[in-house]
């Protein structure tokens, strides 16, 4: 012990008599020694210890009159951020900054393997020569040896510990030990990175065959980390090779974060620069814009807008677009104020226009709509609750139709009442509305004539709603019956009045029991009906029920549901809940024609083998008082537990049962480890038609960990159309890598 205890203040003398105010590095082993060159030699579990630094090995070699550090040996390097060097040999400076390592073998903090024939250290820069990098564990056996899934491999690879990026000379990609693509040059970001930064992406290239013609495209993204609350992707895509097409597309995404919002602006231009004695340089474009902001504390703006040069370029350069489903495309801003006399009192000026997309669509459904104006005041009186809403709008159309005018204006105040008592063992409740509505409109087509009128409209709503709730505690029993007691104004909704913003709710529990069963207020349900059902709770188990005792059966909302009875038809919601299972049944049924008019059940059950959901939709169709058959179908759906913690297996099915053929098969694979991922889906979609033959569709897509996704064309195509498959660079959240 005393002999430990000398070596090592002598070793404290040599290290630190020429520089008393050097940082500490400390020497550890079983044996430290000298000899006549002055270096000191440990020998046994040996460690030297800098800065949260520590190099361990059987043997350690300090040259005092060089301040370097020599390891004969194999030996292990961890750095003050836990990532590990293992080598065979290697040199270092006193400060452990630079250093040469042999037969290198790194292990990242986040998992991430770099292996390499040597290694030079310079500061915060590391430069592998023949390196391989991976963030796979290896566990495919190929021959003799074990290699990962997929590996970088380079002629050079440095590692930017300051910047965090991964720069690859001479870069090969292999996939199961195979070769799938060389680059000559490629920047990664680093996985050690936490913080955003400009750089390059990963590239795309794509190669398509068409005919006897080759055509290829790449494309090479780049991020800007403009500020700490900006940032723009941009994706230059460049077409050139056969003839076939040379233009270039340039994608834009920008985003924005604002004091109180947020902006996103994402835009494409194709172009046709490189083509010869072109004077139209621009071909078409788009751009979609969202914005959104907080002025002040009483003022929110909200502009959302997407516009583009060509009807379909918006379906047919982005398809995972959620605009190429719309007739057209919109153009709206709100601006909302809130507390004008009160704190809680709102305002919104809205203003929309819109660009048609599709084929067939005439501007009778694309209107204008400058402005749209409403005010919400609420407030309680004693213990009444009222709400006086202002509204108003312009709506103007380049056409008229049967069902909307060339022009229409409505300036409403609408007045809501709401008063609860609880009395007699129940809660009863008063509601009111009261509209005053005021139209100007214009060229209405009516019986092929061309309408202009002024209507002005007071409508009165009243109801009573009533619960008595019944509970039998021993029994964990709860029965609630419900009765209502609904009286409106009996004015026809006119002809003349255009409806702008008036649709039929859907049929259920919940809105059977509103005043107004319309939603809007072009129209107003002008019915009296008393209402009554039911609500039952016990456990697991939840059931209800309502129906209408009309008292005019001709009202306008009975007429455009199909209800020409005094007596509505009943519905019934039931639903059972357990750990595992949901079971819930909604059913619709008419009393005069003793049937079932519609009814859905659905199931989902969760056990060993996955998650299932069962669901069941049946819909009848009335025709002189006769239910005949409308839509049946059935639908069913499976995701797999995790199979040997990595895969899982999905299914889906939509059956038509009315003409007895699927109308839809989905069957997909998915993979993920920690670093590779691979999806299978095959879709097949069957026509109305049945002389047709069915789409079939098949995708492929490889994920992988910091470099993103892979995703094929599809490949279920006939062999002409084969040639013409594609892969598309995507992006892919790391959260899905276990």
């Amino acid at each position: 012990m005393n002999k430990i205890i000398f070596n090592l203040l002598i070793l404290f003398i040599l290290l630190f008599s020429n520089n008393p105010n050097a940082n500490e590095l400390l020497l550890y082993a079983d044996n430290i020694s000298y000899d006549s060159n002055k270096n000191i030699i440990a020998k046994g579990n040996a460690k030297i210890i800098k800065d949260g630094e520590i190099i361990t090995s059987d043997l350690i070699i300090y040259n005092s009159q060089n301040k370097s550090i020599t390891i004969p040996s194999e030996f292990i390097y961890r750095d003050s951020i836990n990532n590990y060097y293992l080598g065979s040999s290697g040199k270092f400076d006193s400060n452990i900054n630079n250093g040469e390592i042999e037969n290198v073998k790194i292990l990242l903090n986040d998992g991430t393997r770099i292996v390499g024939k040597k290694v030079i250290r310079r500061d915060q820069i590391d430069i592998i020569n023949k390196g391989v990098y991976t963030q796979c564990k290896s566990r495919i056996n190929i021959k003799d040896f074990v290699c990962p899934i997929w590996q970088l491999e380079g002629e050079k690879i440095l590692h930017d510990y300051d910047n965090l990026f991964l720069y690859q000379k001479h870069s090969k990609m292999r996939l199961f030990n195979i070769p799938v693509f060389y680059l000559p040059y490629l920047v990664t970001p680093s996985p050690l990175r936490k913080k955003r930064k400009s750089g390059f992406l990963s590239p795309t290239l794509n190669f398509n065959f068409i005919d006897a013609q080759t055509s290829q495209n790449a494309s090479f993204p780049y991020y800007f980390n403009i500020d700490i609350d900006k940032e723009l992707t941009l994706t230059p895509i460049l077409r050139y090779g056969g003839g076939i097409d040379s233009s270039q597309r340039f994608l834009f995404d920008y985003n924005q974060l604002i004091s109180g919002g947020h902006l996103n602006v994402d835009a494409s231009v194709d172009t046709k620069i490189e083509n010869q004695n072109n004077e139209k340089w621009f071909s078409n474009g788009s751009i979609i814009t969202h914005y959104s902001q907080n002025l002040n504390e009483n003022y929110n703006i909200s502009v959302k807008s997407a516009l583009q040069t060509s009807r379909t370029y918006i379906r047919e350069t982005d398809k995972d677009n959620s605009y190429i489903n719309d007739a057209s495309l919109s153009t709206t801003l709100d601006l909302n104020r809130y507390g004008i006399l009160k704190y809680d009192d709102k305002l919104r000026l809205n203003i929309s226009t819109y660009q048609v997309v599709k084929k067939n669509q005439d501007n009778a459904v694309t209107p204008l709509v400058l402005p749209y104006i409403t005010y919400n005041y609420q407030n309680y009186y004693g213990k009444t609750f009222y709400e006086n809403i202002l509204h108003f709008y312009n709506i103007t159309r380049d056409e008229n139709s049967t069902t909307h005018a060339k022009q229409q204006r409505k300036l409403a105040l609408n007045t809501n009442l709401d008063r609860v008592y609880y009395n007699f063992n129940s809660k009863i409740n008063f509601k009111g509305e009261l509209h005053n509505q005021y139209f100007q409109t214009k060229d209405k087509l009516i019986d092929n004539n061309k309408i202009t009128s002024e209507n002005y409209r007071f409508f009165p709503m009243a109801g009573i709603f009533v619960e008595t709730p019944i509970r039998h505690i021993e029994n964990n029993l709860l029965i609630t019956p419900k009765f209502s007691l609904i009286v409106n104004s009996s004015q026809k909704n006119k002809n003349e009045i255009s409806n702008e913003d008036s649709t039929n709710q859907t049929i259920n529990i919940t809105s059977q029991s509103q005043l107004n069963r319309f939603n809007g207020t072009d129209k107003l349900d002008n019915s009296q009906r008393f209402l009554y059902g039911f609500n039952i709770t016990r456990k697991n188990l939840s059931t209800s029920f309502s129906q209408n005792y009309e008292f005019d059966a001709k009202s306008d909302y009975n007429q455009e549901i199909g209800n020409s009875r005094n007596l509505s038809d009943a519905l019934f919601e039931t639903s059972l809940n357990f750990v595992n299972t949901n079971i819930e049944h909604d059913l619709r049924y008419s009393p005069h024609l003793e049937k079932i008019r519609s009814q859905s059940l659905s199931l989902n059950n969760k056990n060993i083998l996955g998650t299932f959901d069962i669901n069941y939709f049946d819909e009848k169709k009335e025709s002189n008082n006769i239910l005949t058959t409308g839509k049946e179908t059935f639908e069913f759906n499976y995701v797999s537990n995790k199979i040997n913690k990595f895969s899982t297996i999905s299914f889906k099915s939509l059956y038509d049962l009315v003409d007895d053929k699927g109308d839809e098969y989905v069957l997909g694979y998915e993979y993920f480890d920690e670093c590779f991922g691979i999806n299978i889906d095959f879709k097949r979609s069957f026509y109305e038609d049945d002389t047709l033959k069915p789409q079939d569709s098949l995708t492929l897509m490889f994920s992988f960990k910091n470099l993103g996704a892979y995703k094929s064309s599809n490949l279920a195509v006939s062999e002409q159309d084969k040639q013409d498959i594609n892969w598309e660079n995507i992006g892919v959240s790391n959260e899905k890598f276990q």
